[in-house]
Order: structure tokens, then C-alpha cells, then sequence
């Protein structure tokens, strides 16, 4: 006699293979279409409304400003002359530098302009001493400088210049407040020259914070469109396209380019194009990409080079960022600075970078603090000079996956540059120096608890929660697909062995069947009573 099985007696035992066929499909989509990486693509693309966007309008990471000034201790032996100068470091004053991208535009080839404002706040818990009442004593900036600058005009214009020192009773050492030295203070020689030649001095007081921070109002025109070539500044995403609609630095002789003719005074030390504000940093860092970072402020673009990857104290991994070595090298030893040597027959010391024509040609250059990394003569009349490359060295920290910055020390020192002059006597001691003036540490601690959740949600937990969810359907479908297979042929084996009715339940069924009680009291007890009855059974 033919046996066959209905088909309603496997539906829990397709149910259960089809749920584990959905599992393992569930499992295998996920795999392939990495859904948290979308999320992560799109929320961390720089579009209208994106999460980059968001925290690039106005970032939520704190930026500070520790200013460390060079305080004269010996002014009157000084300017007496045969005597070195001494200094002492003064500082931290501590102030929060606020960012804001303003009046963003979107443009359809890839890019988006905007108008960066920078605002600072003095911060009283992080300084030393109050700036309005701490007394230092400092050099005479406009009134070295502006005679520095004049040291070889002849005759005819120097003896006047220094008859108009006397008459303005002009001191080469100032005594005045921490604040008046960094945000400006009123100076006879700066307004007469404001007076005599408004278009060179357009300022009526004079402070080096001031004098950075007076940026004016800038457009910027950054690149969103994406190249896998992060090596390579052109097109590189985030990067600066135009500044104040110039793609370089005419201070230092760029020219713009007419129809594909290049000008040979172009080179990578006056290109703006490529380089980064530093607030933001491609993803997925390539170890070999060299980044030029450029503020207004230090007149020039700064390069950092990779050197080596980090486990911060967060647990983040980060990659380690530093000046190259070769940074602040002459043309001769590094061609990539020769556009900051105007004066091809006297460049400045291996060690210095010219700032002048960002401050009025008043001959200040930049420098790493307290000299350190440099075999010159830099500091021979200064004492009181201390580098330590644990304090004093540059060190940028990034996240590799994200681009954030997740600490920053940049650091650099701002000196004035002194000519040897015969017809101001007043000035005569400072001939032929580097004088170290004040120097910044430009610093974004560890991330914040919310910004670190953020970022470890990112590149930590989401990605291993969708893992590990990926592999938990496919063991849960894996198992109840070969759970559902011996359950099928359990059943049709008790079918084709003891054929019930059609009311027998689903083998797949766990639950105990509703007359096995019944079935227990009509058979199986009688049974047990019959053979214990019998006593020959233990005799």
C-alpha cells in the first residue's frame, strides 16, 4: 500500500528552513553591502547638511592659544652696550581661537567658497598672571624695525629718521603690560607714520596677536570633489583651490598663469592650491601624502610629513605628524624655500623664515621656538634661551580612518630680524641680531567625551556591532537549516512506521502531544502491574 505524508505536516519544518535561508541571505547582503559604511560615507562627505559639514561650519573642537613672551632683564646693561641681552620666558597667556566658516556657497564643479572669521577670548584659568597688570619689558618693534629697514638708504634718509627718534624721545625698550604688547598700544612713531604714509602703516596701534589676528575679510575656495591620489595636491580633497581668488602667495612672486603658460617663479613654497586650513584632513590617511598647512598669520605654508602611527590614551590610534627637518633650511639646502629668500645675495639663517611682507616689511621671521633643531648662530647674543624639542617640537595627531584631529601642538616663534645701522645710536646695541620676541603653541587637546563617542562610534563600534550581527545570522541561519532537514526526514520516517491519523501533530513540534497521558494510563501502567504481580520474577 502506497504511503504518503501531507504536506501540512513540514510546516514548521519549512518555516524553520526558510528562516534560516533569510538569515544567511541577511547575513551575506550585509557582507557585501557594508551598510555602516554607507552611513559613514554619506554622514562624513562634505555635502549641504552632512555631518562634516556640520562640524566644519563651526567646530566643536577647542582651539587654544598659548602665547610665551621673552621678558628683557637686563635693559639698562644692555643698552649700555658689551653685554649679551638676557630674557626669561614669560607665560602661558591662554586664549580660545573660536572659528566660524561663514556665508557658504556651493558651486557645481566640486567646490564651495566661504569667509573663515576667527574670534579670541582670553582665558584666565589657563594663563599665569593677568595681562592687563603684568609689567614686561620688550623691544621697540616698529622703531628697530622700521630703522632695520632703513640701515641702507644713505645718508640723506637715515640722519632724519634718527633726528626724528630723538625728537620723539623713541625708547629700543619698551616697559608696558602683557596686553598692550599683544593687542596693541599707542606709539608718537606709529601715528605720525599712519599720518606721513597712510597706505604703508594703516594701523594706529601696534600689538604682535594683533597684527596676526588682523586677517581682514577672506574668501576661500576649497575642493569637495573626491581623488583616490591623495598624494598628489592636485585636486586633493578638502583642499584650498583659491585664496582671495589667487590659487598662491604674490608676496613671494607668484604669478597667475595665462592659458597653459606657467611663470618659472611659481613653485610650491607660493602655491596656496593644495594645502589645508587644518581644520579638516581627507579620510583614510595615505602614510606617504605630505601636507602644507597655510594661516595668514605665519605668511607662508607649513609642511608635516607622517612619522609614525600612536595608541593615545583614549585607546584611539593615531597617526604621528611632524615638521620635516629640512623645514626652515636656506634654498641652497632646500629648493623648496626659495621663493622665501627675496633678497637672493643675503638670505636669511638656516633656522628663519621671512615674514616681512606680511607685517609692513618690518623684518620679523618666523622660527621654532627657542631655536631648537638648528646648528646656527642663531642665539649667540641672546641668553636665557632653553630648547627642549619635548616642549618646543610640533607634533600633529590624526585620525586616520575620520581625518580629525585629535591633538596639536603647533609651535612656532616669531623674532626680529636686525640690520647693522651707524646713524641711530639709540638702536646700536641691537646690530646684527635675531631677536627672540614671543612664541605660540597653537594647541587642540584630546577630544571631548561627546566628539571621542562620536568618533569611536565611527570607526569602533559600529563597525564591530555590524559584525558581529552579521555573524550571529549566519550561524542562526547555518543551524536551522540543518536543524530543519533531520526534522524532516524524523517525521516521514515515523510516518512510513506508524501511520496515524490525520490528526497525528508536526514531529517538528517540541511540545508533548495531548494524549500521551491518555495513552500512558491505557497501556503502559496495566502493563507494569501485570509483570510486578508476578513473584517468580525474584525468586
Amino acid at each position: 500500500m502506497k504511503f504518503t505524508v501531507p504536506l501540512q505536516q513540514f510546516r514548521k519544518c519549512i518555516f524553520l528552513f526558510a528562516m534560516g535561508i533569510i538569515c544567511s541571505a541577511l547575513a551575506y547582503i550585509i557582507n557585501v553591502v557594508n551598510p555602516v559604511k554607507l552611513i559613514v560615507d554619506s554622514k562624513l562627505k562634505m555635502t549641504p547638511g552632512s555631518l562634516l559639514f556640520e562640524l566644519w561650519k563651526q567646530p566643536p573642537i577647542d582651539v587654544f592659544i598659548k602665547v610665551y613672551i621673552f621678558n628683557i632683564t637686563n635693559a639698562e646693561e644692555f643698552l649700555q652696550g658689551g653685554v649679551n641681552l638676557k630674557v626669561e620666558e614669560i607665560g602661558p597667556y591662554v586664549y580660545q581661537e573660536v572659528v566660524t566658516n561663514e556665508n557658504v556657497t556651493w558651486y557645481e564643479n566640486n567646490t564651495v567658497s566661504y569667509n573663515p572669521k576667527r574670534t579670541v577670548l582670553y582665558i584666565p584659568e589657563l594663563s599665569v598672571g593677568d595681562p592687563q597688570k603684568d609689567m614686561i619689558r620688550v623691544p621697540n618693534i616698529p622703531m628697530l624695525g622700521l630703522t632695520s629697514t632703513l640701515h641702507d638708504a644713505g645718508f640723506f634718509i637715515n640722519y632724519p629718521w634718527s633726528q626724528l627718534l630723538n625728537m620723539l624721545d623713541s625708547q629700543p625698550i619698551l616697559y608696558i603690560s602683557v596686553h598692550d604688547y599683544l593687542w596693541g598700544y599707542e606709539d608718537r612713531l606709529i601715528r605720525l607714520a599712519n599720518t606721513i604714509v597712510p597706505r604703508f602703516i594703516d594701523f594706529h596701534k601696534f600689538g604682535l596677536l594683533d597684527r596676526m589676528y588682523d586677517e581682514g575679510n577672506n574668501i576661500v575656495v576649497m575642493n569637495v570633489g573626491h581623488n583616490d591620489n591623495m598624494t598628489d595636491e592636485e585636486g586633493r580633497y578638502l583642499s584650498i583651490e583659491t585664496y582671495n581668488g589667487s590659487p598662491g602667495m604674490k608676496q613671494w612672486g607668484y604669478q597667475e598663469e595665462e592659458g597653459n603658460n606657467t611663470y618659472p617663479e611659481n613653485t610650491i613654497c607660493n602655491r596656496i592650491k593644495g594645502c589645508t586650513e587644518g581644520e579638516l584632513f581627507p579620510r583614510n590617511l595615505d602614510k606617504r601624502a605630505v601636507f602644507r598647512v597655510y594661516r595668514k598669520a605665519f605668511c607662508r605654508t607649513v609642511p608635516i610629513v607622517f612619522k609614525e602611527e600612536i595608541t593615545l590614551e583614549n585607546g584611539l590610534l593615531g597617526y604621528l605628524y611632524n615638521l620635516p627637518d629640512n623645514f626652515l633650511d636656506p634654498p641652497d639646502e632646500n629648493p623648496d624655500n626659495a621663493c622665501y629668500c627675496r633678497n637672493r645675495k643675503k638670505c636669511l639663517k638656516k633656522g628663519l623664515s621671512d615674514m616681512s611682507p606680511c607685517y609692513y616689511n618690518i623684518p620679523a621671521a618666523l622660527s621654532l621656538p627657542h631655536f631648537i633643531y638648528t646648528n646656527s648662530n642663531l642665539a649667540e647674543n641672546v641668553e636665557g634661551l632653553n630648547p627642549d624639542p619635548e616642549r618646543h617640537a610640533t607634533r600633529v595627531i590624526l585620525e586616520p580612518t575620520t581625518g580629525i584631529p585629535l591633538n596639536v601642538n603647533s609651535r612656532v616663534q616669531v623674532n626680529l630680524i636686525t640690520e647693522h645701522t651707524i646713524y641711530t645710536s639709540r638702536t646700536r646695541p641691537f646690530n646684527d641680531m635675531t631677536i627672540p620676541l614671543f612664541w605660540t603653541d597653537l594647541e587642540i587637546p584630546l577630544l571631548s567625551s561627546h566628539l571621542l563617542l562620536l568618533v569611536k562610534l565611527i570607526i569602533h563600534i559600529a563597525p564591530i556591532t555590524q559584525i558581529v550581527i552579521m555573524w550571529l545570522l549566519a550561524i542562526a541561519g547555518v543551524l536551522m537549516c540543518l536543524l530543519s532537514i533531520p526534522a524532516m526526514l524524523w517525521t516521514i520516517n515515523q510516518q512510513q512506521e506508524s501511520p496515524l491519523s490525520s490528526e497525528r501533530r508536526d514531529s517538528c513540534d517540541l511540545r508533548i502531544p495531548l494524549n500521551y497521558g491518555q495513552y500512558t494510563t491505557m497501556h503502559i501502567l496495566p502493563a507494569i502491574k501485570k509483570i510486578t504481580s508476578r513473584t517468580d520474577i525474584f525468586s
